[in-house]
């Protein structure tokens, strides 16, 4: 039992949840929780980790002006994956240490990329408001198999995703910066998924390289129907090019589960009848839940000077 070192937790689903909070309380004596479900940036998050000696965070945003703010912090472990929220040069500068368990919540974001894959495919996101307005429409959507899908990073998400593809005998094009070696693998250039793919799914970490890197130059070259899923990182597309690219092409769709800004809800595209959002829950499965957690709570002691 560590008496000594103060814990506070910043992510609202792990401190809602009773399994972590117990297992988190028999290593830690004193912690801090955000029972109040508060979305911490700025300033309120400096105030809520002022006596903090270790935190575990979520997607809350730790820059050079925050982390100025937090003399005592020693350890930063990250209950989930992507850590382009955190100044990863700035903590090594003073000296804080970084808990990561990368692939952690892999399954449950794979698993919803495939469940975005089909409803971009059969439009079946609309069918229960048509019918609550009395409307029994019947529209074809198209199937699954042996369409052409392009993945767009292959770390955990976007292998493990391939893995769930192959039942439905996909032609699979991987964009991936580093060499993958495997028979299996139809590796490719970004040029050349935009051209050939149905679907495209977006599994790539946000940095300045991927920035924007779906922009309308991408766009343009894809499919007139093409569908895009995006489970990583909102950045990524350039949502303005997104909405005009899909006011232009009826028959194209999109499917998000992050935006660049959230909560996303002044978004244009929310509006748009060919796309369709679920709201940055790619890893909250209660499996999920339970894995990062129990990651973060590891990474409090295991951890790295990045």
């Amino acid at each position: 039992m560590n008496n000594k070192d103060l814990v506070a937790v910043t992510s609202r689903s792990f401190s809602k949840n009773d399994q972590l909070i117990k297992e988190l309380r028999s290593r830690y004596k004193k912690i801090k929780l955000n029972k109040e479900g508060k979305s911490l940036n700025g300033d309120s998050l400096i105030t809520f980790l002022e006596d903090a000696s270790k935190v575990i965070v979520g997607l809350e945003r730790f820059d050079e002006k925050v982390l100025s703010e937090l003399p005592k912090l020693k350890v930063i472990s990250k209950y989930g994956v992507g850590l382009n929220n955190i100044d990863l040069t700035e903590i090594k500068k003073r000296d804080i240490k970084l808990g990561f368990t990368p692939g952690v919540n892999k399954r449950p974001v794979a698993e919803l990329a495939l469940s975005l894959i089909l409803t971009s495919l059969r439009g079946t996101h609309n069918s229960l408001n048509k019918i609550k307005a009395g409307e029994w429409s019947q529209e074809r959507g198209n199937e699954l198999f042996q369409k052409t899908v392009g993945i767009l990073g292959y770390g955990n998400i976007g292998s493990l995703l391939h893995e769930l593809l192959k039942p439905f005998n996909c032609n699979i094009l991987i964009f991936e910066e580093n060499i993958i070696n495997h028979q299996d693998i139809n590796q490719t250039s970004l040029d050349d998924i935009a051209k050939r793919a149905d679907i495209i799914s977006i599994h790539l970490p946000l940095t300045d390289k991927t920035s924007y890197l779906i922009d309308e130059e991408f766009l343009n070259a894809c499919k007139e129907d093409i569908k895009i899923i995006n489970t990583s990182r909102g950045g990524i597309i350039n949502e303005d090019h997104l909405e005009k690219f899909l006011l232009k092409n009826n028959n194209a769709f999109a499917a998000l589960d992050v935006f660049e800004n959230e909560p996303a809800f002044q978004s244009p595209l929310i509006n748009l009848k060919n796309f369709f959002a679920t709201s940055h829950l790619g890893s909250m499965t209660e499996e999920g839940v339970i894995s990062m957690g129990l990651a973060a709570i590891d990474g409090l002691d295991q951890n790295s000077q990045k």
